[in-house]
């Protein structure tokens, strides 16, 4: 087996169980790429990886001690990840990334049918190991897979989606608490449903009371609105998606709720509204999608956050509920908190934190890997005085 040795200092984050090393902190690396072992500059062994020098990450560690990277240890890594999902339904992330011991994998279980994304050159080349291991371990009965996100691009792979293994229809049905999604996978966002969200959605739906009236702002398929409405609020659901509002609105007319729509961008939705006089909600909701990736772009996401939430705290009732969401590493727990306290006092609002949440448990957070807390929800009240 080849050999890669870190620079002095840098076995540290191995040790510590970060799965990563960047060429820069590599002290000897191999001519090729392949399974390398992982050494300090004393020579200890640190653990087993696969080492690209072409990946945006050289060196991915899969295993923090000596061994193969074969079908066995991934069929181990895959029975370990269910055993920790046991009892969270038909619909959850089974493997996510970095904090499964699978950099570079992700994969969501819808019933019978997993939905995969490769993220990285390691997971790609181990592709023929550890897609067998999947298959034995979880006896699907088919895989899709959707592999089209940046991440992906910016390792120089190309894009791939479609059917991996077995029957995979052309519309997933989506369970979540009752109410069934048609999601056609052609059209689908990220892995074709936002399982993140669940924890909150259930939240929202305990706190909404008949007869409020509530505002999901970039709803993609109405997780929010649907919850909303079945506990007999008004509903309206914003987002720019044609094709995912329709998903509502089909899931709506199965379940015979009543979910208002308006198709398009959130900021000259929420002036629109305004203009409009629309009567103020009682909830307000905005998940926005990834709006940072690389840390120069922080400035200018916490500017558009606050315009939107501006607009947000115009529309919201008075003790009302504002609910904002970031699903970028980069926008943590304190950008939220100064974007939100940016906005509330350009608006002459008084806001109380109701509640700080985070990625829930089929989606872990390592301590080690602080990537992995990604998801962050601030939930707030208006709190006048």
């Amino acid at each position: 087996m080849q050999r890669v040795v870190a620079k002095p200092g840098k076995e540290k984050k191995v040790r510590n169980f970060y799965p990563g090393l960047f060429a820069d902190e590599l002290a000897e690396a191999p001519p090729n790429p392949g399974v390398v072992r992982v050494c300090s500059s004393q020579g200890e062994p640190l653990g087993t990886g696969y080492y690209d020098p072409q990946s945006r990450v050289a060196v991915r560690v899969y295993r923090f001690e000596e061994g193969p990277l074969d079908r066995a240890f991934f069929f181990g890594r895959f029975q370990r990840a269910q055993k920790r999902r046991a009892g969270l339904g038909p619909c959850h992330r089974l493997v996510h990334a970095e904090a499964d011991g699978l950099p570079g994998l992700v994969v969501d279980r819808f019933g019978g049918v997993l939905v995969v994304q490769v993220r990285n050159r390691a997971m790609e080349a181990l592709r023929g190991v550890w897609l067998p291991a999947l298959i034995e371990a979880t006896q699907p009965g088919g895989i899709y897979e959707r592999s089209d996100v940046e991440a992906r691009r910016l390792e120089g792979l190309e894009e791939r989606v479609g059917v991996l293994y077995g029957v995979v229809p052309p519309v997933l049905e989506v369970e979540e608490d009752g109410l069934l999604f048609p999601i056609p996978l052609a059209l689908a966002q990220k892995t074709g449903f936002y399982l993140d969200q669940r924890e909150n959605r259930q939240r929202l739906e305990a706190m909404v009371r008949p007869g409020e009236r509530v505002l999901d702002v970039y709803s993609y398929v109405g997780g929010f609105a649907l919850r909303a409405a079945r506990q007999g609020a008004y509903a309206l659901a914003v987002d720019k998606d044609l094709e995912a509002l329709g998903v509502l609105d089909r899931t709506a007319a199965r379940h015979g709720l009543r979910v208002d729509i308006h198709q398009g961008e959130a900021l000259t939705v929420l002036k629109r509204l305004l203009a409009q006089k629309t009567p103020p909600f009682h909830h307000v909701l905005l998940d926005p999608p990834t709006l940072v990736k690389r840390p120069e772009e922080l400035p200018r996401a916490k500017r558009h956050l606050v315009e939107v939430l501006r607009l947000a705290l115009r529309l919201l009732a008075q003790e009302g509920w504002l609910w904002l969401s970031s699903c970028s590493y980069y926008i943590g727990p304190e950008e939220l908190l100064e974007v939100a306290r940016r906005a509330a006092a350009d608006e002459g609002r008084r806001l109380r934190v109701h509640a700080l949440t985070h990625n829930p448990p089929d989606h872990p957070w390592s301590l080690h890997v602080p990537e992995s807390l990604y998801l962050k929800t601030l939930i707030l009240q208006d709190d006048p005085l």
